[in-house]
């Protein structure tokens, strides 16, 4: 399985999980949504979700099978079981949208709302079976991380810069061993860890996970490199913007970000430059 076959089936998933939660609009576009009726409509919907999050963590297993045939046909598959999900779970990630929901003059855009969020907890699934995969593979030294690609549908300044960064690395090579000028380069970007930021997704995030096995040549590369120079681009602009006043704050990554930003709104920068996955 190509990565653009595993971003295009993911992508009909979502499609899928989206046109159920429509149909129960009407359920939830009801003045003053009460607390019951919110956990009532939570337990209707919550079978398909958890059914297509399992389709979502099942495509990731396989995508992630069949990149370690290609580099790695030698060796016994990885068995990971899917990643499980709880109706716990569940209700917290959906609390926003009960928000919104439960206004007295809910608009329509908040059923779209909650859809998004429902499409977030079930790629979840798939991205967190992938990461869970790299981070306990038995084969030692095979995987060098995992990395995240967008397909540039709704990739925001902040996802930008967390693809700049490229692969997670694993390991030993998380202190720096052994890496090119281009990944010194990403592990050092804006002299700021945001390494505990890759596994965060906003809603509407079209970022997907692909395993690493060759900090050379990995499904997406291309794409973060462009991203990385782009950050690099903001990241001047910022520092620039600080010596001169001229900034909001100080926090160099931020005000990098918000460059970032502003590039996009003006359109200067397509985000087809730094997807590494065909759009859906």
């Amino acid at each position: 399985m190509t990565p653009t076959e595993y971003a295009a089936a993911q992508a009909r998933i979502s499609a899928a999980i989206i046109q159920y939660i429509l149909r129960f609009a009407a359920l939830l576009l009801k003045p003053q949504l009460s607390t019951r009726d919110w956990l009532s409509a939570l337990q209707i919907i919550y079978p398909e979700v958890e059914r297509q999050r399992a389709a979502s963590a099942e495509l990731a297993r396989e995508f992630y099978d069949s990149q370690r045939r290609e580099h790695h046909p030698e060796l016994s598959r990885n068995e990971r079981p899917l990643e499980g999900y709880k109706f716990e779970w569940f209700v917290q990630a959906m609390e926003p949208s009960r928000k919104k929901l439960s206004q007295e003059d809910a608009p329509t855009t908040a059923v779209g709302d909650l859809a998004r969020r429902v499409v977030k907890e079930v790629e979840n699934a798939g991205r967190r079976q992938i990461i869970r995969a790299v981070e306990n593979d038995p084969a030692t030294g095979i995987v060098k991380g995992w990395a995240r690609v967008a397909t540039g549908r709704e990739t925001c300044g902040w996802c930008l810069m967390l693809i700049s960064r490229g692969p997670v690395y694993q390991a030993a090579d998380t202190a720096g061993l052994d890496l090119d000028d281009t990944s010194a380069a990403r592990m050092i970007a804006a002299g700021e860890d945001v390494s505990e930021h890759m596994v965060e997704w906003h809603t509407g995030c079209d970022c997907k996970v692909v395993p690493v096995y060759n900090r050379k040549n990995w499904p997406g590369k291309a794409a973060a490199d462009r991203a990385l120079e782009l950050w690099n681009e903001a990241d001047r602009e910022a520092q620039q913007l600080i010596e001169s006043g001229k900034s909001r704050t100080n926090n160099r990554n931020r005000e990098a970000i918000n460059a970032l930003r502003r590039r996009l709104e003006r359109g200067e920068i397509n985000p087809s430059e730094y997807a590494g996955l065909a759009a859906a």
